[in-house]
């Protein structure tokens, strides 16, 4: 594998060093490009190992080359539940194409919660989008974990919004990695 990085620009000279959140990771590539099959595998890997991966994965159904729906699954238990959906539900929240299932946030802000309090290593949040940039979605449980310096997180974020998900919760640049580069996010903790 390669251990190319993407570069992205950020005004350093406005964020001090000692600012950034150095314990915050994201994970980047195209839209249906395999990110979340990448860390599903990884996790899997990392449990082997006897290494405490907490967090969520959005995987997706595809039909006609489009995403169509979403469920939000458990890492650590396996459980899941309908996430979104292009299709129209009842009491379910309207963004852009999407309805998305509020009982599914609740969820998984208490699976993040609860991690954080059983001192999970490695928390994966899949996905971080334009919801979260407009203060909606995760963005509340990502507030809140962007101070918690003692666990290793890995976001899962779609290239074209990763400067704006930067700047928002103070990540450096280095620590943006892609498919090809993941491996060097592993080395950098010993993993």
């Amino acid at each position: 594998m390669s251990l190319s990085r993407i570069k992205v620009k950020q005004k350093k000279e406005l964020i001090p060093d000692q600012e950034l959140n150095h314990h915050i990771h994201v994970l980047t590539g195209a839209v249906q490009g395999g990110k979340t099959t990448l860390v599903t595998e990884m996790a899997e890997q990392l449990r082997k190992k006897g290494i405490r991966v907490r967090g969520f994965l959005c995987p997706g159904a595809i039909s006609g080359g489009r995403r169509t729906d979403f469920k939000l699954v458990n890492i650590h238990t396996g459980y899941q539940l309908a996430m979104g959906s292009e299709k129209e539900k009842r009491d379910w929240i309207k963004y852009r194409r999407f309805y998305f299932n509020p009982e599914a946030f609740r969820q998984g802000t208490a699976w993040i919660k609860s991690s954080v309090s059983e001192n999970a290593e490695i928390l994966v949040i899949d996905e971080v989008g334009p919801m979260e940039l407009e203060k909606m979605g995760w963005s509340e449980i990502l507030d809140f974990l962007e101070n918690k310096n003692n666990i290793i997180q890995l976001w899962i974020v779609r290239q074209e919004i990763v400067p704006e998900v930067i700047r928002r919760w103070k990540i450096p640049d280095q620590q943006v990695f892609t498919a090809a580069s993941i491996e060097s996010f592993l080395r950098k903790w010993q993993i």
